[in-house]
């Protein structure tokens, strides 16, 4: 199972070029046969998608796509529970699941996307961090949205 993350954290990181690389350009031409609801997609996705692949600098990863949109999530959970809207506090579990399996992802990816090795160690090493943190989050927000439904 290690193996396997490993094999994705690192699958395509060897791609570690920056804006205007290749792959996007290989993934444009092959739109011929989409239809415009995934040619929109994959425009407007277009830089998360050269995330996803290592090809975005480290910085914007990690701090817009990382940390500003974390922010955003927990307010949004934050409001969700003091306003007690169980529903939406479940609905944004998995969202915030599978958002941060992206960003970590990402970020793992991007990290050698910097000049200063400083900083690409410090964001693996974060990564592996928020990653144990976030798991033992959703774990017990998850068991509190249990009790609070089994309560009612």
């Amino acid at each position: 199972m290690l193996r396997m993350f490993v094999r994705i954290l690192e699958g395509q990181a060897r791609n570690s070029t920056v804006i205007g690389s290749e792959p996007l350009t290989a993934m444009r031409r092959g739109q011929m046969g989409r239809s415009r609801v995934t040619k929109f997609a994959a425009d407007f996705f277009a830089a998360e998608i050269r995330a996803w692949h290592g090809e975005e600098p480290l910085w914007k990863v990690f701090w817009v796509y990382g940390v500003a949109t974390s922010v955003t999530i927990v307010a949004l959970y934050v409001v969700a529970f003091y306003d007690g809207r169980m529903a939406l506090r479940q609905v944004l579990l998995p969202c915030f699941a599978a958002y941060t399996t992206w960003i970590l992802v990402s970020v793992w990816r991007c990290a050698s996307n910097t000049n200063e090795k400083l900083w690409s160690t410090l964001a693996r090493f974060l990564t592996v961090a928020w990653a144990g943190n976030t798991i033992l989050v959703l774990i017990f927000l998850q068991l509190n949205l249990l009790i609070k439904y089994f309560q009612h």
